[in-house]
């Protein structure tokens, strides 16, 4: 195997503790997933979608340039608008839900990755935006997961009424 597809392994949650949103979320209840501290924030369980829609879509249509339908239109409140909790709960269906389609999107990176060559990982696809290297797109995804993995433990902390982690 080659250290690219490793490193990205690592990173796409097999090994990494700061890539999995669903290990994030474990033991907490469908209210504290929809708790917000104030009516202008996102709760946790939308981090965790949002988490899954960027990397089904930069994955999906930036690296593979899969057409049609992406991401269900269930799934699109997780975007990149800002959405009232209301307009949330009325499009989550369950929680068990949204963590299996969590972990679907997560298996369809990992069967893209595990489908590179160690040049491929070099290669500037015709759908890439910016024309950045399909290593820059793995890369920027996880940053972004990185993200809101911290915005998911700080909310968590406020729930819980612990100390926010320190990394």
């Amino acid at each position: 195997m080659s250290e690219w597809k490793e490193l990205a392994h690592f990173l796409y949650g097999k090994g990494f503790w700061y890539a999995d949103p669903i290990r994030e979320i474990k033991g907490l209840t469908e209210k504290q997933l929809f708790w917000v501290p104030n009516e202008n924030s996102l709760p946790i369980i939308w981090q965790v979608g949002h988490i899954a829609h960027r990397e089904r879509y930069h994955v999906g249509w930036f690296l593979e340039g899969e057409k049609g339908e992406l991401i269900p239109s269930r799934y699109e409140v997780f975007g990149t608008e800002w959405c009232p909790l209301e307009h949330l709960h009325k499009w989550v269906e369950s929680i068990e839900d949204v963590s299996a389609w969590v972990k679907e999107v997560r298996a369809k990176t990992h069967a893209f990755i595990d489908s590179l060559s160690p040049e491929d990982f070099h290669k500037v696809p015709k759908t890439s935006e910016g024309h950045l290297s399909i290593a820059h797109w793995l890369f920027i995804t996880t940053n972004h997961t990185a993200l809101h993995i911290g915005r998911i433990q700080s909310l968590r902390a406020m729930i819980e009424g612990t100390k926010e982690r320190a990394c």
